[in-house]
């Protein structure tokens, strides 16, 4: 896994799914060592997808090393399973549940992996079904309906079977007790245990995350402010369709979310 050409203009590795997983990690764990060198204690911590593993590492669960090692062995289990399929996931804006189940109540091939908002849910399954549920989210009028760069569907029920080799490959990997309060964006259970965080990886293959949950939760437990470790802001942008009185910061405010916990 040579990362050593990468370079942001002219070999970003966009191309290269597992490498810019790499580079993602990479970058959040390092905002997350610029997080603990200002001493920021957060209430609480949660990974969104492949997340993950930076979200261990800032919880000092992992080694930096090790988060960089299950990346490698997640991919090669999950590969190892869709190796003979074409898959994908898909993003759909604009519709409600109702409206989106009425095209997968009799669909085998693809499922809901995640709901963001109200309105926006993640698709993952088969390629083909993927792109027939899209197609038909655009023609009861979605306002996105459009498939993601990953050719894998993660967080779906096709994945079972990466579940035993990933569990086999890490065994030797040290894990402990996380320093904060991990917050499930599978199921919204706080996780205080390197055995339950242990699990968690397990079942962020093929269980469906809930991030519109996850975020309910933690604002109903008090969270006023919330980071962003990763490179982009997606995450930030959809708070803004999630109700509640807090703030939302990515990385390009990084001095503004450090100005808001001064005045606290």
């Amino acid at each position: 896994m040579d990362l050593t050409s990468f370079d942001f203009n002219t070999n970003n590795f966009l191309d290269d799914e597992l490498k810019s997983q790499c580079i993602s990690y990479i970058f959040s764990c390092s905002i997350a060592d610029i997080l603990k060198n200002q001493n920021v204690k957060p209430s609480f911590v949660s990974g969104y997808s492949m997340g993950i593993y930076a979200a261990l590492y800032y919880c000092r669960t992992i080694s930096f090393k090790d988060g960089l090692i299950m990346l490698k062995n997640v991919w090669d289990s999950i590969s190892e399973v869709t190796a003979k399929g074409k898959y994908g996931m898909g993003m759909i804006i604009g519709l409600d549940e109702s409206d989106l189940m009425k095209f997968l109540l009799d669909e085998k091939e693809v499922e809901i992996c995640n709901q963001n908002n109200p309105l926006t849910f993640i698709i993952s399954g088969s390629l083909t079904a993927v792109e027939r549920i899209l197609l038909l989210a655009k023609t009861e009028g979605a306002l996105r309906a459009n498939l993601l760069p990953v050719s894998n569907p993660y967080h779906s029920q096709f994945l079972g079977k990466a579940n035993s080799g990933f569990t086999e490959v890490n065994k030797g990997l040290l894990f402990h007790d996380p320093a904060y309060r991990y917050i499930s964006a599978l199921d919204q259970q706080i996780i205080e245990t390197a055995d339950g965080l242990k699990k968690e990886i397990i079942s962020n293959i093929t269980n469906g995350m809930h991030w519109y949950n996850t975020m309910n939760f933690l604002i109903k437990h008090g969270t006023d402010i919330f980071f962003e470790c990763g490179a982009g802001d997606s995450l930030t942008r959809n708070a803004r369709f999630v109700g509640g009185d807090f703030k939302s910061f990515s990385i390009s405010k990084l001095d503004k979310f450090f100005e808001t916990l001064t005045k606290q």
